[in-house]
């Protein structure tokens, strides 16, 4: 196969021109068949759509016979929606879904990410029958009962495209067959936000579960076979979509430092109001490679009376409005080692004691920080015209505070200072007030712990595999390197 002499990120004159036909070139292999010259530079998700697209074309004018092209990425990274979105632009080619040929029968230990899943004889016998002109059988799984149901008839496109999609779709044993490798990628963040909410729908399973799942096995499995692969891809694109866009019914939320008092507050609620009071640990959590001094896609987990929440959310300011679209699920704290194992570290764990009166259209909260040593009171709720009645009811117009509390923390510089250990977080982290200097040492050495962790499972299961590797996954040798 031809390689790419070129540096990584350095394109060659022609390719730095604006026209997608000078940025796709094609090469002769030995085997007289046209592939595309791989792309230096890692693309955005719209970009890499089109320069897909016009590769494709470029081999169908090229090549005779099947064009096939692979679509790999981890879990989450946002595949198939790239590979619905080629579907829609070009509706003449055909699209196999690696996912389908899932055998339940070789699950081990609930690892549906393990490459020995699939069955690679079926696959392989109709991707030969599609190159020999025939009509083949895909099969078709079920998820939510993890069992092959039927098939479906594919035939040959009228455009001759063929795409494979799925984790190993450039795997060793589909390569040599691909005359297009493309790679989808996003950050850990994202992609595990994507997995959750995608795994909620279509296997029906818990988020805590995802998680641990995740840190247990998907993202291991994606260091040891997957990343590799993605390596020879011809076209690498990173998927920067946010999943939070497209959430409906936000809170909208204004805060100020004003103080109000109770019956202030309860003039304004109806007669039905409720008053409680709580007391919540907000541990925010930093994703892997982000600066804590400027992240905006923290990963929050509540504690509140012992129970923990963990909170997927994004902060959109629209002044004097915070906007947080969120989803939040209950979990348990073990949870926070698999997060840990990820990558995330505990950046800051926020004390807060707050005062709530709330009805069916809005929540009047005061807060008391005791790390910030500050009150502030937030007014919040679904209907952005009655937050902001209630606020100005309140006297709060003109005095309001349009960030959050971690990015009122950035902004003082205060993200080492605010720290907070509730004590059952201690027992899980199995942390010793008498061995450490500070909650931060602790945290630090807690997150350290997980990851060597993480890491020691890594290493045994790419030895296991390099070992085993004949046995275990169908004849595919792994490279210690």
């Amino acid at each position: 196969m031809a390689q790419d002499t070129a540096s990584p990120g350095v394109d060659s004159p022609r390719r730095r021109s604006g026209l997608l036909r000078d940025q796709v070139q094609a090469v002769k292999k030995d085997s007289d068949r046209y592939e595309i010259v791989p792309i230096g530079e890692t693309l955005s998700f719209e970009k890499g759509f089109f320069i897909v697209i016009r590769a494709c074309q470029l081999l169908a004018q090229k090549n005779d016979g099947l064009i096939l092209v692979g679509v790999a990425g981890p879990s989450g990274a946002g595949k198939t929606v790239f590979t619905e979105k080629v579907l829609n632009f070009m509706p003449s080619i055909a699209v196999i879904t690696m996912d389908n040929y899932n055998d339940s029968s070789r699950i081990i230990d609930g690892n549906f990410d393990d490459p020995r899943l699939t069955d690679y004889n079926t696959l392989l016998d109709n991707i030969h029958g599609l190159k020999a002109g025939k009509p083949v059988q895909v099969p078709i799984y079920d998820f939510k009962t993890s069992s092959r149901i039927g098939y479906r008839t594919v035939e040959v496109p009228s455009s001759r495209i063929v795409i494979i999609e799925g984790i190993y779709a450039l795997s060793e044993r589909l390569r040599p067959l691909l005359d297009l490798r493309v790679s989808v990628t996003g950050g850990v963040h994202f992609d595990l936000v994507k997995r959750v909410l995608r795994d909620i729908q279509r296997a029906g399973q818990e988020p805590e579960e995802i998680i641990h799942q995740i840190s247990e096995t998907v993202y291991p499995m994606y260091k040891a076979f997957i990343e590799p692969d993605l390596q020879t891809a011809h076209i690498k694109i990173i998927n920067k979509f946010n999943p939070f866009s497209g959430f409906q019914n936000p809170t909208y939320i204004l805060k100020s430092t004003r103080s109000v008092t109770v019956e202030q507050i309860k003039t304004i609620l109806s007669e039905e109001y409720k008053e409680t009071k709580e007391e919540t640990y907000d541990i925010y959590l930093l994703p892997p490679g982000e600066d804590p001094e400027a992240c905006q896609s923290y990963l929050r987990m509540r504690n509140r009376d012992g129970k923990y929440n963990l909170m997927f959310e994004e902060w959109v300011t629209d002044s004097p409005f915070i906007i947080s679209p969120r989803i939040t699920f209950e979990v348990s704290v073990r949870l926070l080692g698999g997060l840990m194992a990820l990558g995330y570290t505990i950046a800051t764990i926020l004390k807060r004691s707050s005062h709530i009166f709330c009805d069916d259209r809005v929540s009047i909260k005061t807060d008391w920080l005791e790390q910030l040593n500050r009150h502030y009171v937030q007014v919040q709720g679904k209907e952005r015209l009655y937050v902001k009645y209630v606020a100005e009811q309140l006297g709060l117009d003109g005095s309001y505070v349009p960030r959050t509390y971690i990015e009122q923390i950035q902004l003082e510089k205060l993200v080492n200072d605010v720290m907070a250990l509730p004590d059952d977080l201690k027992t899980k982290l199995s942390i010793d007030d008498d061995l450490v200097s500070s909650p931060k040492e602790a945290l630090s050495r807690a997150s350290a712990d997980r990851r060597n962790k993480y890491l020691g499972r890594y290493s045994l299961l790419l030895a296991h595999a390099v070992c085993h590797s004949h046995i275990q996954i169908n004849g595919r040798r792994i490279c210690p390197s």
